[in-house]
């Protein structure tokens, strides 16, 4: 149970609850909003100023959403909507606990997300994640942790996309892959032992709490009914459509980068990449330029996961309170570590 803090002040003999507030996070939410609404209104400055750039930016990502990740993310999402809400996900947890739970410290429950998280790549890691935190079968600590971890390019984009399709190097495929997921699993370890006793890591329920919870719920006989094959397929399109919405919008940001400023190397194509991933690995990938520079830098930008890739987890967490500054760092680290793996790894097996 999530409890808010309250003052009490008289006021015609009645207790009124005030909500808390910290002067200096008012301001910051202050500032942040000031900012947001600049950034909105100038964002539609430029669409108007650059309208064909809008077009394919929007173009872009439309298709990019409707041939890509609107067939292959669906079905994962209604299907995990469904075991999640007929416990069917915590006998596979089981399966799975022996070894995941000794080798990530994680709960029973928390082993699913991993194992969804890293067959079906971003969001789904993140949005099961949420699944469980609303079921209150795993607690905030443990979902932080996961979300770093298994909420990554899913294996297809990684091999075909990138390596096959882009970059042309189909050696590299399963190189590339392990790369990116040791540097995901490596960035959130590190993450969890830096920050284990800071505010974002400060679970609202204990670990003994959540798991019997967990148990007590697992008990309840859940019956299968065309209700809950409803509201999974509707949560799936709100899900999918969200996704898309944001695809679509950092699309068009990445077309106009494109289009503005002269081209100075890989920097502005590496900029495109961070603000959405596949436009800024295509840019990459067009630049004649050494392909192990063309490597460290996919990989890079496929571990951040884009600026875009940040607002789909957001969206997807819905009201879980789960910390996106945490996600952001943890990111970041991801980021860093896989520049490392992947220097290293062109260092001994140049292309």
């Amino acid at each position: 149970m999530k409890h808010t803090k309250y003052l009490s002040c008289n006021a015609k003999s009645q207790d009124i609850p005030i909500l808390c507030t910290n002067p200096l996070s008012a301001k910051k939410t202050f500032v942040i909003n000031k900012f947001i609404k600049a950034f909105v209104v100038i964002f539609l400055i430029t669409m108007i100023l650059y309208p064909t750039a809008s077009y394919q930016g929007a173009t872009t990502g439309l298709l990019l959403w409707f041939h890509n990740v609107l067939p292959n993310l669906l079905p994962f999402i209604i299907v995990s909507n469904l075991m999640v809400r007929l416990n069917i996900a915590s006998r596979i947890s089981n399966l799975f606990y022996p070894a995941l739970g000794r080798l990530f410290r994680v709960s029973k429950e928390g082993c699913y997300p991993i194992i969804i998280g890293f067959l079906s790549g971003i969001p789904m890691g993140a949005k099961t994640t949420g699944d469980l935190i609303l079921e209150d079968k795993i607690h905030r600590e443990e979902g932080n942790f996961l979300i770093t971890m298994c909420n990554n390019a899913s294996p297809m984009f990684i091999i075909g996309y990138i390596a096959i399709s882009q970059l042309k190097l189909p050696r590299i495929k399963y190189p590339l892959f392990l790369i990116i997921y040791l540097s995901a699993i490596t960035s959130a370890l590190l993450c969890r032992y830096i920050f284990r006793n800071s505010k974002h890591l400060q679970a609202e329920d204990t670990h003994t709490k959540s798991n019997s919870l967990s148990a007590i719920k697992s008990k309840k006989p859940t019956r299968f009914s065309f209700e809950i094959v409803d509201s999974s397929i509707m949560n799936g399109f709100e899900v999918i459509t969200k996704v898309g919405g944001y695809i679509i919008l950092f699309s068009i940001i990445a077309q106009i980068i494109n289009e503005i400023g002269p081209d100075t190397g890989y920097y502005k194509a590496f900029l495109m990449g961070i603000t959405e991933i596949t436009t800024g690995i295509n840019q990459i990938c067009k630049i004649a330029m050494d392909n192990n520079i063309k490597i460290v830098l996919v990989a890079v930008l496929t571990s951040f996961g884009g600026l875009s890739g940040i607002a789909q987890t957001k969206s997807v967490l819905g009201s879980t309170r789960l910390s996106m500054s945490y996600y952001v760092i943890a990111k970041l680290m991801n980021a860093f570590v896989t520049f490392l793996f992947s220097l290293l790894y062109v260092n001994l097996f140049p292309s």
